[in-house]
């Protein structure tokens, strides 16, 4: 009998959304192949999706599955063995809030460390100048991909500039502080929510193990150096195929503090977000696209003022945790809304938007 065919994962070691994708695929034991994002890759992936984002998951049957979100749903509808997604409407409702934090907020930490100091940055041009013409064998279009990924290496990092000096001091206190928390959460217990991964530990895997512990520099020193139980939790969750997927889930008391950092960091920008959606997506009519970005937010990232934009796509992320907030029975209610109000999102959860977005395909969005 012929085995089926491998799921083909289209990713990078150094992307922030690969590793959640990859975590999963390993925790499930989905037997995958994992294709260099390369420059040749990349115009198959555009030929594919319309764009040239990543990670992307060619399926057996040959559907294609882009946004490390969906993937992971479709993953887990697909191959409901080896679960991800907590059975516990409260726990699942917790993981769904650290995969709005990493997804939308925390990225912005690990575009500062890796962009800004000019050390890390210069590395970071080389990853890219790498990655672009990786395992190419024609030595004329691998010349030709380094050059073009050196073009973007550098176009990100101006685009980036204006993070140097409003972000400097607060990344690193963010930042630090969580690992140092999170460190001291998994000295208790060896997962985020208890004795085997779910989805909290796969979503954590993005920011952490695809730029925080790999990219060279201060913060991935803080981790190796003074987090070593944290260190100890992204090997193991690298190779998750070799976890146990027995052993109970919960919500530690040691869990607290983690939450409680995300919201003082995050829930005042989702705020903000929420409020310019509020604006301006209820003008708009069924089955409209939104634009990219609603506006401008001016909020506070812990006690530093800071500005950016309001994006489409991260209003329909805390849509989707107001979504799974809803979900929780009345029973558990009370419960959630402990966790929530520790977490600083409880207000978040309770909005009762005018407006809901869908998805159309891969990354475009629609109102509903």
């Amino acid at each position: 009998m012929t085995a089926p065919p491998d799921y083909e994962f289209v990713g990078s070691k150094n992307s922030w959304y690969s590793a959640k994708v990859r975590a999963c695929l390993q925790y499930k034991r989905i037997p995958y192949s994992e294709v260099c994002a390369n420059s040749e890759t990349i115009g198959r992936v555009k030929r594919l999706t319309g764009n040239h984002f990543y990670p992307v998951v060619v399926c057996p049957d040959g559907t294609v599955l882009q946004d490390s979100c969906d993937i992971v749903e479709a993953l887990e509808a697909r191959h409901p063995e080896r679960p991800v997604f907590p059975e516990d409407p409260v726990q699942h409702l917790v993981s769904t809030l650290f995969e709005t934090v990493a997804d939308e907020f925390l990225i912005q930490s690990g575009i500062y460390y890796r962009w800004i100091p000019e050390d890390t940055r210069e590395w970071a041009v080389k990853m890219f100048v790498q990655i672009c013409g990786e395992r190419m064998t024609d030595p004329g279009a691998q010349r030709a991909a380094r050059e073009n990924g050196e073009r973007i290496a550098a176009s990100i990092g101006k685009r980036v500039q204006s993070m140097a000096d409003a972000r400097k001091d607060v990344s690193r206190r963010v930042s630090e502080e969580l690992c140092t928390r999170l460190d001291a959460h998994l000295q208790e217990t060896p997962f985020l929510l208890g004795n085997r991964p779910c989805l909290a530990d796969v979503v954590l895997m993005n920011g952490f193990y695809g730029h925080f512990y790999r990219d060279p520099g201060e913060l991935s020193d803080h981790i190796r150096w003074r987090c070593i139980s944290l260190a100890l939790w992204l090997d193991h969750m690298l190779a998750a195929a070799g976890e146990s997927d027995q052993g109970d889930l919960f919500l530690a008391d040691s869990l607290g503090p983690v939450l409680e950092w995300c919201g003082a960091a995050y829930a005042q920008i989702a705020g903000a977000i929420l409020d310019v959606a509020d604006e301006v997506l209820p003008a708009r009519s069924a089955g409209e696209e939104p634009p990219a970005v609603l506006g401008r937010i001016d909020a506070a990232l812990h006690d530093t003022p800071t500005a950016g934009a309001a994006s489409a796509y991260t209003a329909w992320k805390l849509q989707r945790l107001i979504d799974r907030y809803r979900a929780v029975p009345e029973p558990r209610r009370s419960e959630a809304d402990t966790w929530m109000e520790r977490a600083g999102f409880l207000e978040i959860c309770r909005r009762e938007p005018k407006w809901r977005l869908r998805k159309r395909e891969f990354l475009s969005l629609e109102i509903a």
